[in-house]
């Protein structure tokens, strides 16, 4: 069986009615590593409701910067933390394997590429 393609990780998420995608990269998991003193307290802190984690980890996994990022918060809050925890926490689980899924099955192409 053949390992996923690096990036094959994107989590699609709902924020505040839009649906939006989380891609894994290495920017984003050592932000939120060094934010969160590794990846597994950002998982732990996901799990506890802790908004500022999980706000950091939809920034940084949507790439977003500036007035973007500035947004991102009452997004966040708009859509509701438990709608969050579950693809949050697969996303964190992805960076962790280096940007592709756990799970075996067919081996998706990189949607990070540019055509």
């Amino acid at each position: 069986m053949s390992k996923p393609a690096l990036g094959a990780g994107n989590v699609d998420i709902e924020l505040d009615g839009e649906t939006v995608v989380l891609r894994p990269s290495l920017m984003a998991a050592q932000a939120i590593s060094r934010q969160s003193g590794g990846i597994s307290s950002a998982v732990r802190s996901v799990g506890n409701y802790d908004f500022d984690v999980i706000v950091s980890v939809v920034t940084l996994g949507l790439g977003a910067t500036g007035q973007e990022a500035k947004a991102i918060p009452e997004k966040v809050w708009r859509t509701g933390l438990t709608d969050l925890i579950g693809p949050v926490s697969t996303y964190l689980t992805i960076i962790a394997n280096g940007g592709r899924p756990m799970s075996g099955g067919e081996e998706a192409a990189d949607p990070q590429k540019k055509e």
